[in-house]
């Protein structure tokens, strides 16, 4: 089963969890590590914490660690954890542009292997974002 870490501009990540809770049921707020980066928090400070969240999400599946904005703090953290991680030996990836789309993509793929949890989670991300009128 492939791990699932966001990592993202507070306080986006609390409000993923409970959207992803109020949709696919309760229990499914225990299957994510979230980091919600406050404006002041510096990345030196918050890699280690990612880092060990995204350890601890790896049985053997590997990780998804989503992000909100690319090259902003919290997708630069999330790249940083994932590096030390890889550096560690846990297979695991980083998605930026989160959206609830491709939230429920990832943890209703999760059961995929992490390169095809990857893609559906980009695949709803795309495709959760339509002109309506």
């Amino acid at each position: 089963m492939t791990g699932l870490v966001i990592v993202v501009h507070a306080p986006l990540g609390v409000a993923m969890r409970e959207f992803a809770e109020h949709v696919l049921g309760a229990a499914v707020g225990s299957q994510m590590a979230v980091h919600d980066i406050q404006p002041d928090d510096m990345p030196d400070d918050r890699v280690p914490a990612v880092l060990q969240d995204i350890r601890a999400a790896d049985t053997g599946g590997g990780v998804l660690v989503l992000t909100d904005l690319i090259g902003a703090t919290p997708a630069n953290i999330a790249k940083r954890a994932v590096e030390e991680a890889q550096a560690l030996g846990t297979q695991c990836c980083v998605v930026a542009g989160l959206n609830t789309s491709m939230l429920l993509r990832a943890l209703t793929s999760r059961e995929a292997s992490l390169a095809e949890t990857r893609e559906k989670a980009l695949a709803g991300g795309v495709q959760g974002c339509l002109r309506v009128d």
